[in-house]
């Protein structure tokens, strides 16, 4: 019988960094469109007389297209190839984002564009880490952690050029600039570095004995995940904890006003989350490969009540709120790629991008509803506390169920014993 033993994470690391990297330009892109919108809010009303509300909408539309088409994005990367679906996404996104320079004034050409944005960000960032999936055994966790570090990069990026852009040439520039600079330093890294599934070969050289091109990558089939209870699990957890956080993250700076902070505190408290993100993304990706990754999104879920917790106790104490935002970003950081990691194990490399894609669904659907939700809790009640004290369950329950999910399942043994 072949030596089925994973290889070394550094052997997997000299192999593949490359495609990493390409991964991470490519799960950059999707924060343009989201970062740069902040920017953009002031001379967009101030042009057209939009309202913010009818502006920000196209955030939402993001979302909930990726509620409606990342299962059948994540299909079609499992049967057209992660590079094809890749390339489309990414020409889509910087595509709709340049394209935004044109709007002429008419809110439906505004929300078209968000459409279009919204079909490349479905297949994100399913797309980029399929290939991990399958390419990293033991370095697995650190490598989706710094796949998807692209994103917290360009979180805090965006909106320097973005403002810097729109101070020399105008919104318009800035939105044509935007899309012009992602995509000359991304494309060409997704063209000539990222490469899509491939069974994982033999840690000894016996590639040409064992090579099988018509034998299937380890994993559970999709049928077989949309029935297994792990697969619901996960997807609740990780729509209990996206729901519950991204409602205060995404309306931080409202919510630490609502506190009792000033503007000036409030912006500078915020402004902690992207490099404790990026700190807790790496660290949790390194700490995936030596500990249960189930373990970690569990304390990770767990620990981020941390944040509305400490606003309710102490409102208005600056100290009290860059903890709470610190320690949200750092475990917040590890969750995502956990997340990833959990389902590339459980699942399998067989459908990872359609049953990954589903749960992303799940994902996308906590990152549309819990803004919209929270912002209507205020409307109604002029009061952000309820929306933290309903965090706290939210993240308890996320952190249970990501506990419940229990050991991998070992798909190469069972298939060498099958």
């Amino acid at each position: 019988m072949p030596d089925i033993s994973p290889a070394t994470a550094a052997s997997e690391w000299r192999a593949h960094w490359t495609v990493v990297l390409a991964a991470a330009a490519g799960v950059s892109l999707s924060a343009i469109s989201v970062s740069s919108l902040g920017v953009m809010m002031e001379p967009l009303e101030q042009e057209f007389g939009w309202s913010r509300t009818q502006i920000s909408l196209g955030t939402s539309l993001v979302s909930f297209m990726a509620v409606l088409l990342a299962t059948f994005v994540g299909l079609a990367i499992d049967r057209l190839g992660a590079r094809f679906v890749g390339i489309v996404a990414a020409t889509l996104m910087c595509s709709g984002v340049a394209l935004m320079s044109a709007v002429a004034g008419e809110l439906w050409q505004w929300w078209s564009l968000w459409l279009i944005v919204g079909l490349a960000a479905s297949a994100m960032p399913t797309v980029w880490l399929t290939p991990i999936s399958s390419l990293f055994q033991s370095g697995r966790g650190l490598a989706v952690a710094i796949a998807l570090s692209g994103s917290g990069i360009s979180t805090s990026l965006v909106p320097i050029v973005a403002n810097q852009l729109l101070a020399n040439y105008g919104w318009r520039g800035a939105y044509l600039g935007l899309g012009a600079i992602w995509a000359a330093v991304t494309l060409p890294l997704i063209v000539l570095f990222f490469r899509g599934s491939a069974r994982p070969q033999p840690a000894t050289g016996q590639a040409a004995a064992t090579t099988e091109p018509s034998a299937p990558l380890p994993g559970l089939t999709a049928r077989e995940g949309f029935t297994s209870p792990k697969f619901y699990k996960l997807a609740l957890a990780a729509f209990l904890s996206m729901s519950a956080g991204v409602a205060l993250i995404l309306n931080l700076v409202p919510v630490l006003r609502y506190t009792g902070l000033t503007p000036a505190s409030a912006a500078a408290v915020a402004g902690v989350i992207g490099l404790a993100t990026i700190t807790g993304r790496i660290a949790g990706g390194w700490l995936i490969d030596r500990m249960s990754a189930g373990t970690i999104a569990a304390m990770s879920s767990a620990g981020a009540i941390a944040l509305p917790a400490l606003l309710l106790i102490a409102p208005g104490s600056v100290a009290a709120a860059t903890a709470g935002v610190a320690i949200y970003g750092l475990l917040g950081g590890a969750k995502v790629p956990a997340v990833a990691y959990l389902a590339s194990r459980h699942f399998g490399a067989r459908a990872f991008g359609t049953l990954y894609g589903a749960t992303n669904t799940a994902i996308a659907l906590g990152v549309g509803l819990g803004p919209l939700a929270a912002n209507y809790v205020y409307d109604l009640t002029k009061s952000y506390t309820p929306v933290m004290w309903t965090a706290v369950p939210f993240l308890a329950m996320a952190a249970l169920l990501y506990l419940s999910l229990g050991p991998y399942p070992d798909f190469a043994r069972q298939e060498a014993a099958a």
